[in-house]
């Protein structure tokens, strides 16, 4: 009988206790006891890769609300940027573009998550000197929201890795039922065909059959 290593994925898994489940059902009362056993067991493990699925897909989507954040707060920057162009064209002796951007822009851009809202600290302590000069307070107004807005989508981004690790962590449990089955019930057939214990490979999936079958072009 050939069980499942651990480093093989959900659906070979899923290939073998699904096989046995079939192969047992109808069999014979130890057969069909077996098969119920299996039955709950795949499921766990179906229902368990979903979940992990679901978790990767929505993992996703925070990544993607992350990525929207990010544009938004650089859109903010530029705004503090163009308020800024826009006081020193009023009073150059401000210096207020110089100030606020020493290094320019790009310094304070190019960072991403947290790393971007760790330049906003020093960013805010330069732009302090500035505020309620011009348009200066809208654009602050503006950075407000988007700096709230990118800790929102990083504290999402942040939950959705936990979910796929705790999910992850779930499906593989799932898997280590599946070979701890294959091997219980193999071990039972075994007893129960004493006088042929070869008899009991029939009801475990053989992956050369399958490979065979495939080389033949069959299904």
């Amino acid at each position: 009988m050939r069980c499942p290593r651990e480093t093989d994925g959900s659906p070979v898994h899923r290939r073998h206790i699904r096989f046995h489940l079939t192969a047992c059902k109808g069999a014979g009362p130890v057969h069909d006891m077996l098969a119920a056993e299996a039955s709950t067991i795949y499921m766990n493990l179906r229902d368990a890769e979903r979940a992990r699925e679901d978790a990767e897909d929505a993992a996703t989507a925070a990544s993607a609300g992350l990525s929207r954040a990010e544009s938004t707060l650089e859109n903010a920057i530029r705004e503090l940027d163009a308020a800024a162009k826009k006081l020193d064209r009023k009073d150059p002796a401000l210096a207020a573009q110089r100030t606020i951007f020493p290094a320019g822009l790009r310094p304070v851009l190019k960072p991403e998550g947290q790393a971007q809202l760790d330049v906003l600290l020093p960013l805010r302590v330069r732009l302090a000197p500035f505020a309620g000069k011009g348009d200066v307070d809208d654009a602050i107004a503006g950075l407000d929201y988007a700096e709230m807005q990118h800790r929102a989508a990083l504290e999402t981004v942040d939950l959705a890795a936990a979910e796929v690790d705790t999910r992850f962590a779930h499906e593989r449990a799932a898997r280590r039922a599946v070979r701890e089955q294959l091997v219980s019930a193999f071990g039972r057939l075994r007893d129960h065909y004493k006088a042929h214990p070869a008899a009991a490979e029939a009801f475990f999936l053989r992956e050369r059959s399958l490979s065979k079958r495939k080389s033949d072009g069959t299904k």
